[in-house]
């Protein structure tokens, strides 16, 4: 067991603000690898060896597993900042983070007999986690046994554990209530689907699963997760304290801050090197005011969006340190709101790909792997601007008729 969990103790909140400054810097020291590494991972779809033993090397996969277990247990701010530090490396690389840190913190919600399966002498344990069911479900004695199939199984090329959503059924096959299941990816082939335009170092192929057992300590009805009745039998843990279904959401949106910020410095450092305009009589695009005006916006747009998206994580780790609900109206508003980051960080890259032109497009250029990634990924269902949107508007006329459980 590493040092980190020699004391299982909350951190304070300065204490926090340092640690989160520490990993930053941990996550900083990789992108040099990272970056190296990005087009390997665009070009074989999957992340390169290299880029793995790069995040091992900080302990990035242990980021959200519990301190009791070794992990770095780091609260949900600090997330959001390290995740977007690695997505100005590699978008695939935050991709594959957020999704194994995400579920490694879902982990985390499960009685301790689980968290002991999962992470006891492996803090940094790697996950696949989705959430939209597609299996069947039969009870057997002592859990579940469990066959489906999942596709856009992101990180299943090097995952050790696998979360995923299944209805819960009866004897007779009647649902009884939907659920999610633990995994080990041992018992899960994987078949190869990801054929995609961004986001291609992911791997985000189909995992399966035929008739697999899965003890009644690794089942969890979805209902007590959205409610934030977890079955841990630590309470005290504040980062697990943390409301589900706004962390679950929130957790998707670091990797396109990163995203968006790679693609500003790239393009600032190539109208740095002195780019010329063709057809002006522009020889440094640099000078030209109309560049200058849009690389302000777009750096203030991906600013903007990061404040936006730290606020809320604040906002919900104060909640969880005070032990205190998140009412639905304050959910839809941030949901709109993690949706209008997106925008903002989607407008940023538009700017961007003008200010750079045609050769934005070329292949040897990072931008263009950067902007099929940004738009492969600001797609995810939970996320979607404009469902966010709609849930706002409800909520702010009165209309409580909701369009997803998910809120």
């Amino acid at each position: 067991m590493s040092s980190h969990a020699a004391d299982s103790a909350n951190r304070t909140l300065a204490e926090e603000e340092e640690f989160r400054r520490r990993l930053v810097d941990k996550a900083d020291s990789i992108l040099p690898v990272l970056r190296a590494n990005a087009r390997d991972a665009d070009a074989n779809n999957r992340l390169p060896d290299a880029s793995l033993a790069a995040m091992d090397s900080i302990d990035l996969f242990a980021l959200r597993a519990p301190r009791r277990f070794g992990g770095l247990e780091a609260d949900l701010r600090t997330y959001v900042d390290v995740v977007a530090e690695i997505g100005r490396g590699c978008s695939s690389a935050a991709w594959i983070t957020f999704i194994s840190t995400a579920t490694a913190w879902i982990a985390s919600l499960f009685p301790d007999d689980a968290q002991r399966d999962i992470f006891d002498g492996h803090p940094g344990t790697r996950f696949i986690g989705l959430l939209e069911p597609s299996a069947t479900t039969k009870p057997a004695d002592g859990g579940y046994r469990v066959t489906g199939k999942w596709y856009y199984a992101s990180n299943c090329l090097h995952a050790d554990w696998g979360l995923f959503s299944v209805p819960l059924m009866d004897d007779q096959g009647e649902v009884t209530a939907p659920g999610v299941v633990l995994i080990p990816a041992k018992d899960l082939p994987v078949e190869t689907t990801w054929f995609v335009a961004g986001m291609r170092g992911t791997g985000s192929n189909a995992v399966s699963v035929d008739d697999v057992f899965v003890p009644s300590h690794r089942v969890l009805e979805l209902p007590r997760l959205l409610q934030n009745d977890v079955p841990r039998e630590r309470k005290d843990e504040v980062v697990y304290r943390e409301d589900f279904l706004l962390t679950a959401i929130l957790m998707v949106v670091p990797p396109m801050l990163g995203m968006a910020r790679a693609a500003l410095d790239h393009t600032v450092a190539a109208v740095c090197k002195g780019k010329k305009i063709n057809y002006t009589f522009y020889d440094a695009s640099r000078d030209a005011p109309s560049v200058q005006l849009a690389l302000a916006d777009a750096a203030t747009e991906i600013d903007t969006a990061h404040v936006l998206v730290r606020h809320w994580a604040d906002e919900i780790c104060a909640a969880a340190r005070e032990n205190r609900a998140i009412d639905p109206a304050t959910r839809a508003r941030a949901r709109s709101e993690f949706g209008f980051a997106i925008r903002l960080c989607q407008q940023a890259m538009q700017r961007l790909l003008d200010v750079t032109g045609a050769g934005a497009f070329a292949d040897s250029n990072p931008i263009q792997r950067l902007w099929r990634d940004f738009e492969t990924a600001s797609r995810h269902g939970l996320v979607s601007p404009d469902m966010a949107r709609e849930m706002y508007g409800r909520s702010l006329v009165g209309n409580e008729e909701t369009i997803t459980p998910l809120v």
